[in-house]
């Protein structure tokens, strides 16, 4: 089973990759955890076939995959059901996949397909722009939406975040996931909260300073 608040793993083997992947795409706009619960629940109502993929193709074949992802408590189960059947019939390589490749699965949009990689392969240089990131990226002066955008506000977005992370000089990921154990609730921990708290001064000071400095003088 995915453990959410350990999802950074660069050494999955296939069928692991295939679970993280589908755990991503029922994470999206859902609880992290009742995400993960929820899909090693439909995993577990077949498990002859070894893999994530052949189990749907196989529950497929044989009865209702939205009914039996509804059983499970996965949400938005009818246009989840399509993104899983989509992604165990693609023959994507999840070792090798990029953003793009992701993208065209259809359910996939750039949080998700950013995510997946962002934790399952290392030096990946994108950001998950999680209600969580948002949240984050808001405390931090940004005009950040509450909801995940799409197009050029994500990746303008995407490259406001990545220039907070230099400035953390932790890894993407690594930021990410303390962020999420952060505004999750589900850390306390007084080195994970006076990093955010000295993040959030210094780009706010950064922003400011950009203002100033670029404000029109007036001649009299």
């Amino acid at each position: 089973m995915v453990d959410p608040t350990k999802i950074t793993n660069y050494n999955l083997d296939q069928h692991q990759l295939e679970e993280v992947l589908l755990f991503w795409v029922c994470a999206a706009g859902k609880n992290g955890v009742t995400a993960a619960t929820s899909l090693h629940k439909f995993l577990l109502r077949y498990d002859k076939p070894k893999s994530p993929f052949e189990r749907i193709r196989f529950l497929d074949k044989r009865t209702n995959l939205a009914d039996q992802m509804r059983l499970s408590g996965i949400g938005c189960y009818n246009n989840k059901a399509k993104t899983f059947k989509a992604l165990s019939k693609s023959g994507i390589n999840l070792k090798t996949c990029t953003v793009e490749e992701l993208e065209s699965i259809p359910g996939i949009g750039p949080k998700t397909a950013r995510c997946f990689l962002l934790h399952s392969r290392p030096g990946q240089n994108y950001a998950g722009l999680d209600t969580h990131i948002l949240s984050f990226m808001r405390d931090c002066g940004i005009a950040a939406p509450r909801t995940t955008p799409t197009g050029k506000k994500y990746k303008s977005l995407e490259q406001q975040f990545l220039e907070i992370v230099k400035m953390s000089k932790k890894s993407v990921a690594d930021l990410d996931l303390i962020i999420w154990n952060v505004y999750s609730g589900r850390s306390v921990d007084k080195f994970d909260i006076e990093l955010l708290d000295k993040l959030k001064i210094e780009y706010l000071e950064r922003i400011t300073n950009y203002d100033q400095s670029n404000r029109p003088v007036v001649t009299q």
